[in-house]
């Protein structure tokens, strides 16, 4: 079981002010507690807040040796951080479900079915059956998952033809269905015509296939990018509750396509559907460049936010085919980790925790499409010429901006404490998020990177410098903010861990303060890599799996929206001397003008609860 014991030496609480006056305070109050474990069976579930009584509770869930019962543990805070109650009880599975909604256990192990949509090397559209076996994980409140590849069907248009699949796939968890972009063919190696009409096919987990709309164009075009909305409501997954789907196409030119090419290469077509793969919205925009690569569609008080990096490459006559001269979206709707254990199938892999799903693929032939991860692997080399934002509304860009590389080295900022810049030279970057501030204006996160040299990681990415790009309302860029990271010191070297930290990417969330003067950014940063060893038994075997997972940390600062200085960062748990990581799964709640957050030592015998308090 587990026990959080208030120590009286050890109850502290220490106020982290900034030392600079000229500059917003990130005011934080920490305190932290023993820990003592019976048992390690179990995590940190949730964080139940009561805004009525101003109380949170931290609810720990551990296994049970009473069938359809867990064991819960539940230590009661006040907003001053005091630990007020401590709870241990046992809990019908079915209550737990109905009482936190964070709970999602379905049992020790359940199989479930669903679809993968590839292109094969034809570019032919592929669906494949996949049997899903989901085991549950009682250190983390997840499940692992093992994959099996099934039957393959290869579907074909009204006059027998097959479909073209050139990218752009929706997977609708619960449905257990997977919508489909597919070019039509009206003949036996219709290329242009299949780029000119598609259908969006629906296909459940039982292989039956069937048109539910399509989109026709005058000229021959492709989706440059295909994605699921994203929103302000994070605790809903898209598993959970499907967004609508929102695809970007750009026309094509060159070889194979002559004079049937639009006039115009820079004639995008924005695309909604619905999680059905009914049509919602589709028009026609101008795009500033000919060779822009979304990256992302957020939804925001009505409107949605469409941004990403862009090429401006001789616009009136180059097509974006023609500009970067490989795909921007995937052609199958398998992540990279289901894919590589497609190509290589087998047992006994080492997982990568949070970097990966744990997934282990035990039999089924190859997928030949190309999984967006590669595609943006190869993509995030290039070096672009500008960085594109727009907002939509009532079936038309309100705004449409395109910033050029020049413009970011105008605006730039840094902490106090940073000798010099981080330079932001369009080249090497990835984007990690889209944030939004009350007064309207739009903060764009993103990192850069480099490539190891020699050793044993050689060719892999090591992320550095963080940027947080800062737009007005109507997407014109104000500042650059770039902040040095350094996690080499604690990038699990000396534990033979496959990865580093500065391997993981650093995620940024914002919050205002109470005046609206400043804004405090938060990073989520990987600080060490641990090393966890699983050992299954079964009937008569035996199954050792070592996952090695990131461990996390947030460091903070803040920005002056007045004059848009920035603040030195500091980690959370530095004034305790110890080295603090996030709780897995729940490490952050909100009460009312609260922000408080949740770690603990890599032994597990201290928590620490951090508090933001957003008044001023």
């Amino acid at each position: 079981m587990t026990k959080i014991n208030s120590s009286s030496a050890g109850i502290m609480c220490a106020l982290l002010l900034s030392a600079f006056s000229a500059i917003a305070q990130v005011p934080i109050i920490e305190k932290d507690f023993d820990i003592s474990r019976k048992s390690k069976n179990g995590y940190l579930g949730g964080i139940d807040i009561n805004s009525e009584k101003q109380t949170l509770d931290m609810v720990f869930v551990l296994r049970s040796s009473t069938k359809r019962k867990v064991n819960r543990e539940v230590y009661t805070f006040d907003k001053d951080l005091n630990l007020l109650n401590t709870v241990k009880d046992e809990q019908e599975i079915e209550k737990m479900k109905s009482k936190y909604k964070w709970f999602n256990f379905k049992g020790d192990s359940y199989i479930s079915h669903s679809l993968n949509a590839s292109a094969n090397l034809t570019g032919k559209l592929v669906f494949r059956k996949k049997e899903i076996t989901w085991k549950y994980l009682w250190l983390s409140g997840g499940y692992n998952k093992s994959v099996k590849q099934l039957d393959k069907v290869k579907p074909t248009t009204d006059n027998a033809e097959k479909y073209i699949f050139r990218g752009g796939s929706y997977e609708v968890e619960s449905d257990s269905t997977v919508l489909v972009i597919a070019g039509k063919q009206d003949k036996k190696n219709d290329f242009a015509g299949s780029m000119m009409h598609y259908d969006i096919l629906s296909c459940d987990n039982n292989v039956n296939i069937k048109p539910v709309g399509n989109i026709d164009f005058q000229y021959p075009n492709v989706p440059i990018y295909s994605g699921p909305l994203e929103d302000d409501n994070q605790e809903l997954t898209n598993d959970d509750f499907p967004r609508d789907w929102i695809l970007v196409f750009a026309p094509q030119g060159g070889s194979g396509i002559g004079k049937l090419a639009d006039p115009k290469p820079t004639n995008y077509t924005y695309v909604r559907l619905n999680s059905q793969g009914q049509l919602v919205e589709k028009f026609n925009f101008n795009s500033p460049t000919n060779g822009w690569r979304v990256l992302g569609a957020y939804e925001k008080d009505g409107g949605v936010y469409v941004y990403g990096s862009a090429t401006t490459k001789d616009p009136e006559s180059k097509y974006i085919n023609q500009v970067y001269k490989t795909p921007l979206v995937a052609t199958t709707s398998a992540d990279a980790e289901e894919q590589k254990e497609a190509a290589g199938g087998g047992l006994g892999k080492i997982g990568l925790g949070g970097l990966g799903k744990g997934i282990s693929m035990l039999s089924g032939s190859a997928d030949m499409g190309v999984n967006q991860d590669a595609v943006d692997a190869a993509l995030d080399e290039l070096k672009y010429t500008n960085f594109q934002i727009g907002k939509i509304s009532n079936g038309k860009f309100d705004f449409l901006n395109s910033s050029s590389i020049e413009d970011f080295e105008k605006v730039q900022a840094k902490p106090t404490d940073q000798k010099k810049y981080v330079e932001f030279d369009g080249k090497k970057f990835v984007i990690n998020g889209i944030f939004f501030t009350s007064a309207g204006d739009i903060l764009v996160n993103g990192q850069d990177f480099k490539k190891v040299a020699m050793g044993k990681n050689k060719g892999e990415r090591i992320y550095k410098g963080v940027y947080m790009f800062q737009f007005d309302q109507a997407g014109t860029l104000k500042k650059n903010y770039g902040i040095f990271l350094d996690q080499s010191k604690t990038s699990g070297m000396f534990n033979q861990a496959p990865i580093t930290s500065d391997m993981v990417k650093t995620t940024s969330y914002i919050q205002e303060s109470g005046d609206k003067k400043s804004i405090y950014w938060m990073m989520r940063m990987a600080k060490s890599i641990h090393k966890e060893v699983n050992v299954d038994y079964g009937f008569s075997t035996k199954t050792t799996t070592t996952t090695w997972e990131p461990l996390y940390n947030m460091e903070y600062g803040s920005i002056n929206t007045a004059d848009g200085t920035l603040s030195d960062f500091k980690t959370l748990g530095d004034s305790e001397k110890r080295k603090f990581y996030l709780f897995k799964n729940a490490n952050t709640a909100k009460m009312g003008n609260y922000t408080f957050m949740f770690s603990e030592t890599e032994r597990g015998d201290k928590v620490l609860i951090s508090r933001l308090d957003l008044k001023n």
